[in-house]
């Protein structure tokens, strides 16, 4: 290769490399980010993380994606969820039947034209049955405290209607006994004619009832 060559060839390679970071990092003018869990103490099987993304100066990011994702002790991921957060920039992840155990929880924020990504790792761990979720509330203000009680009061309100429903479903079901069409038609035969035997002629006509002076029934065919 000439050395004509090699430097258009460094040349094509610096200005692609340009390019490429120009196009995949953020705005200059984009604000930095940051995301923290609420949640205080251990979490349950069914609890919900709660999380809270702000910029930089403490601002509650709404209606962005954050991806919540939990990892074994073996890096496995068993969960995995892209919340939307609320105006006031607190997102939440609900848990269903997790089991027991300590776990990695990775929490990640993409970021975009105006907010840098973002992401947090920490270690948590899953206790069985119910534990009640407790809130870390020294950073927050009315407004987010209101949102997560809301949020929580409706969680509970969804919990007890799963419930309910799953209850209903486990119920047995014991159908009906089908009616004997024969039985209910003799039935019917019987009650038309006063418990009396119906007797056709050989033309297929009803024959009329005939009763003897001791009120017992005479099979008129004998005549």
């Amino acid at each position: 290769m000439e050395i004509k060559d090699i430097i258009i060839f460094v040349v094509v390679v610096i200005v692609a490399a340009l390019i490429a970071s120009f196009i995949f990092s953020p705005p200059s003018d984009a604000h930095d980010s940051s995301i923290q869990v609420l949640n205080k103490g251990d979490l349950g099987s069914n609890s919900t993380i709660y999380v809270k993304l702000t910029d930089s100066q403490k601002t509650s990011l709404g209606n962005k994606t954050v991806h919540v994702k939990l990892l074994d002790n073996k890096g496995k991921e068993v969960y995995t969820k892209d919340i939307k957060t609320h105006a006031t920039g607190v997102g939440m992840a609900k848990l269903s039947n997790m089991s027991s155990g300590e776990y990695t929880l990775n929490i990640t924020y993409d970021g975009d034209s105006n907010y840098t990504g973002c992401s947090l790792s920490k270690k948590v761990k899953v206790e069985p049955g119910v534990v009640k979720d407790e809130i870390d509330n020294s950073t927050l203000d009315n407004a987010t405290m209101q949102d997560i009680i809301d949020t929580q009061a409706q969680l509970e309100e969804q919990d007890s209607i799963d419930s309910q429903q799953y209850d209903q479903s486990q119920q047995s079901y014991t159908p009906s006994t089908p009616s004997d069409d024969s039985g209910s038609q003799s039935s019917s035969s019987s009650n038309d004619n006063d418990g009396f035997d119906v007797y056709v002629d050989e033309d297929g006509n009803t024959m009329d009832t005939v009763i003897d002076e001791d009120g017992n029934q005479v099979d008129p065919t004998n005549n």
